[in-house]
């Protein structure tokens, strides 16, 4: 089978619109990657007025949201048995309901279940009824890295397991020298930080962050710190860090914003920032891509990296090479990993070297060719 003759159904009850999630990243950027070679349908929830509205290059069907994902992955179900696709691709609904619904009903294309994050603990209590799940209807796993850890020993040496690397779309995620205003957060301070995701203390530790920032400016740094989280961020965690950023006498060296951005704002954001930090708290911070999308966008825009080396990142962030890294997220930790970033005399190069690395490993290109060819030894057997 050629990749022209191929046909993808990518099923996923939040692939949509933001797409600022995770799993609908993913999603979307999978079906971008392949869609110049290969036939992509997309499955996904939306309400009816929000499926009138969504504009893709690529068939898509939804179905109505219930409220409830067990419920969701059946209506999904339903819907892929209608899809001829030779691959269901499946990412980010319940998978132990959706695949025997789908299967049952008839639809022949072998299942891969996407995953993305780390193994969660919880998933131990549903082991005997996955493995069975697996073994009657799911025809191979797909992980973003091949750190998967816990996993593997979970699935058992029968499951098929393929490498799925998340694509950037190194076109749209590139250098830009514009230059800030402004408009960019904080405004005006001769450095600018970036984070941007989550508030959860396993993403980013706020005490420890803002004490870095505060000691930055008494050792007389200039410097502002920009946090973009998403509409789906807690407000309350979103007022406990500019509470404590009061309590510190930092608050005017700190902008928060609570809202979704597109991924024109986010490639703007990227090269707005002399350094884009990530302060995970190992080892395994909840819920985390591995690797982790924003690392892999910043360094396609020529962006300085800060994170902990916890998961793959040190496959992707290599120390002084493509990035900085710092051992843990303790103020002094943070503060000194920042200032060796901020001051390194092979910044440039690191930004250089960065995006290269991300163009040869995980540009579209670069994955588009791989994954037709999982997809074509699965089916091959």
């Amino acid at each position: 089978m050629s990749g022209e003759s191929l046909e993808v159904c990518f099923v996923g009850d939040d692939a949509h619109p933001p797409w600022n999630h995770a799993g609908s990243i993913l999603t979307k950027r999978i079906i971008e990657c392949l869609s110049p070679k290969v036939n992509c349908t997309l499955i996904t929830t939306l309400s009816p007025e929000e499926a009138k509205s969504l504009k893709t290059d690529w068939k898509t069907i939804t179905t109505t949201p219930s409220g409830r994902r067990a419920l969701d992955a059946v209506n999904l179900g339903r819907l892929t048995n209608q899809c001829s696709a030779d691959i269901v691709h499946l990412v980010g609904t319940n998978a132990l309901v959706f695949s025997p619904v789908c299967k049952m009903l008839g639809a022949r294309g072998t299942i891969v279940r996407q995953i993305f994050t780390p193994y969660d603990t919880r998933d131990g209590m549903v082991r005997p009824v996955r493995r069975l799940i697996n073994n009657l209807f799911v025809g191979a796993y797909a992980f973003t890295t091949p750190w998967i850890g816990q996993w593997d020993r979970d699935l058992g040496p029968g499951m098929r397991k393929l490498i799925v690397r998340p694509p950037i779309d190194c076109e749209l995620y590139h250098p830009s020298h514009s230059g800030r205003d402004d408009t960019d957060g904080v405004g005006s301070h001769e450095y600018s930080l970036l984070y941007m995701g989550p508030l959860w203390p396993s993403r980013f530790p706020s005490q420890n962050v803002l004490g870095a920032l505060r000691l930055l400016i008494e050792k007389g740094f200039d410097v502002g710190l920009n946090v973009l989280t998403s509409a789906r961020s807690s407000v309350v965690l979103c007022e406990e860090v500019l509470s404590l950023a009061r309590r510190l006498g930092v608050e005017a060296n700190l902008f928060l914003e609570r809202r979704d951005l597109s991924e024109t704002e986010r490639v703007r954001a990227y090269n707005a920032a002399d350094l884009v930090i990530f302060p995970y708290v190992g080892p395994e911070p909840e819920q985390l891509a591995d690797p982790p999308f924003g690392i892999l966008e910043s360094m396609a825009c020529g962006g300085i990296v800060l994170s902990t080396g916890v998961l793959s990142i040190p496959e992707v962030v290599n120390d002084g090479i493509t990035g900085f890294l710092v051992e843990g997220t303790s103020q002094h930790e943070v503060y000194s990993g920042i200032v060796r970033a901020l001051t390194s005399p092979d910044r440039e190069r690191v930004g250089i070297q960065a995006r290269e690395r991300v163009i040869e490993d995980f540009s579209y290109p670069a994955i588009r060719q791989n994954l037709i060819d999982a997809y074509e030894s699965l089916l091959a057997g």
